[in-house]
């Protein structure tokens, strides 16, 4: 009777599941990236209060919020081809990879928005209003006022918020692409032992978790005394 877990069969399945990590990666990569853009996009008019459109994007971040990101999945895989195939555009040859892309940018970007948008509140007033009184312009204001600071507030979120990215990689595996989960679940269908594949992935996440939280409490803790003269001074001219 075969044992329940083996460490031999672990370590067999450790540099497999390695082996697609720069799957992974690439995912949060490029989520974090398009997140970043779509994040903008869903915030500011929302922030300027841009009639319609900050109520399209309030509904927009309200319905990715609410719904699991497996659904949103294969909305994105099955849902828009077909769209877009009603106005002349066919990407139903594309890899699943660019839709994993896709999903993950909205996803996150929703979030991102959230985080942006609440770090940009959380400069005081006061700051702007002293901005608009040497006479900056509203889009100057936030170059060199407003985002700077609000970038200090927003660098935890974002940590967070990229911690449960790289964890939310894991479901990909959904659209059969070989990242760690992927690739685990595929040779565990041939070896018939699974466990000890997903305590690897275990590990390889926790693991990256760690120096993920690790690397934005270093960046959180040099922005934050790199601002610290023009926080405490404030805005002068």
């Amino acid at each position: 009777m075969p044992r329940f877990f083996e460490w031999k069969n672990m370590i067999f399945f450790m540099p497999r599941a390695l082996s697609a990590l720069p799957v992974t990666l690439l995912i949060v990569f490029v989520a974090t990236l398009s997140g970043l853009a779509v994040g903008l996009l869903l915030a500011f008019p929302r922030l300027e209060k841009v009639p319609v459109l900050s109520q399209l994007c309030q509904a927009l971040v309200s319905f990715i919020r609410g719904t699991p990101i497996l659904i949103q999945m294969f909305i994105v895989y099955y849902a828009l081809p077909m769209l877009l195939l009603r106005i002349g555009i066919n990407i139903t040859r594309w890899d699943k990879l660019y839709f994993i892309y896709i999903t993950y940018g909205i996803n996150t970007g929703a979030y991102f928005s959230e985080i942006i948008r609440s770090s940009i509140l959380s400069v005081p007033k006061s700051q702007q209003d002293a901005a608009s009184a040497v006479g900056l312009t509203r889009t100057q204001s936030y170059v060199r006022i407003i985002i700077p600071q609000s970038v200090v507030i927003a660098i935890p979120s974002l940590g967070t918020s990229m911690t449960s990215l790289l964890q939310d990689t894991s479901l990909a595996f959904a659209l059969g692409i070989l990242d760690v989960i992927g690739r685990v679940r595929a040779l565990g269908s041939i070896t018939s032992r699974i466990l000890e594949g997903y305590v690897a992935a275990a590990f390889i996440f926790i693991i990256l978790t760690f120096a993920l939280e690790k690397f934005f409490g270093y960046i959180e803790m040099k922005t934050r005394r790199q601002a610290q003269p023009a926080l405490s001074g404030g805005y002068s001219t």
